[in-house]
């Protein structure tokens, strides 16, 4: 039959749908429900699809038939779906990211840095324009397997480090180098002198 004017239902009175009641929808004093509890999806069919807020004057999302699912925060687009993926605007922030071997992080217009992994190596690459660059105030290579053995250590405006087993073996200083160990060189050139403080500390190979 038709329905000419408004039905109205009081708080808790529903719309019951269904030969097993699948299918309600009303209002429990609080908050308003579409409450589906029976056998199958609940299904919105439509061309395009749009949900809006309470006043009905911000959009929230929208999803077009064949095309962008979109998610918007105060009205404006921050995901959007598209053939190839997924795009975003502004930050993401994320308990973690998880890419399988041989996926590659992108980043640069023409994906100039590539950090991936391919099931036997890890890799960061850099494949576009200027230099590869790691900015810190100190930088350590660790041990995967020891974190607390070193492999390099630098020091922003002081001296560079490297080790053998967590153990200093070669110090780059402002005067030069500073070398605990034995030198092993197939020759040594240079002009000046060179101080060994330990008999056969320089052997030449």
């Amino acid at each position: 039959g038709a329905v000419t004017g408004n039905v109205t239902f009081g708080d808790s009175n529903k719309i019951v749908m269904g030969s097993g009641s699948d299918l309600s929808i009303y209002h429990d004093g609080s908050a308003s429900r579409i409450h589906d509890n029976g056998t199958g999806n609940l299904i919105l069919s439509a061309t395009d699809f749009q949900m809006n807020n309470g006043a009905n004057n911000e959009t929230m999302f929208t999803a077009v038939s064949g095309g962008a699912v979109t998610l918007k925060h105060s009205g404006n687009s921050k995901l959007a779906t598209f053939s190839g993926g997924v795009s975003v605007t502004g930050s993401v922030n994320a308990d973690g990211l998880s890419l399988g071997d041989g996926d590659i992080a992108n980043f640069g217009n023409s994906n100039d840095l590539q950090i991936s992994h391919d099931g036997s190596n890890s890799w960061i690459k850099d494949t576009g324009y200027g230099n590869l660059k790691i900015s810190a105030g100190n930088f350590e290579v660790v041990g995967a397997a020891d974190t607390n053995k070193a492999f390099l250590y630098g020091i922003e405006n002081g001296s560079l480090y490297l080790y053998n087993n967590g153990t200093q073996k070669l110090e780059i200083t402002g005067s030069g180098i500073d070398i605990t160990g034995t030198v092993n060189a197939d020759a040594l050139t240079g002009i000046g002198s060179i101080d060994a403080t330990t008999k056969n500390a320089i052997s030449a190979a």
